[in-house]
């Protein structure tokens, strides 16, 4: 009897230390519009889920035109990045700490750029 009432003290613990956690781990993750904006729309989204939808202008002296925070979650995402409703990049990424994302437009020839960066990204 008291083996008993000792083991499930035991018992208890052994599933309490088996347990896996369910609580994913929590990134920043910062979003830069760079070079080459010039009043134009852009909407950013992360996982599908809006994180920008303004007009942008980078500010030449500081190669940046906004910069946006927020937190994602250990694992794959997408961003979505459309500038004047008409020009679509879209990639896939895998987040395994903090991360900075530059995101660079190309007027001349309709094309947004997408780095990445374990480091926020420096302007002068």
């Amino acid at each position: 009897m008291i083996k008993t009432i000792l083991s499930i003290p035991l018992v208890l613990l052994l599933f309490t230390a088996c347990r896996k956690t369910s609580n994913p781990t929590v990134f920043d993750l910062g979003v830069d519009m760079q070079a080459s904006f010039n009043k134009d729309h852009v909407q950013v989204l992360i996982d599908n889920q809006p994180l920008l939808n303004s007009e942008v202008t980078t500010i030449n002296l500081l190669g940046i035109a906004k910069s946006i925070s927020t937190a994602a979650t250990e694992g794959n995402h997408s961003i979505k990045v459309i500038v004047n409703d008409s020009i679509v990049k879209t990639e896939n990424f895998t987040q395994s700490g903090n991360l900075y994302i530059g995101v660079n437009y190309n007027k001349a020839t309709n094309t947004v750029s997408i780095a990445y960066s374990a480091r926020p990204y420096t302007y002068i």
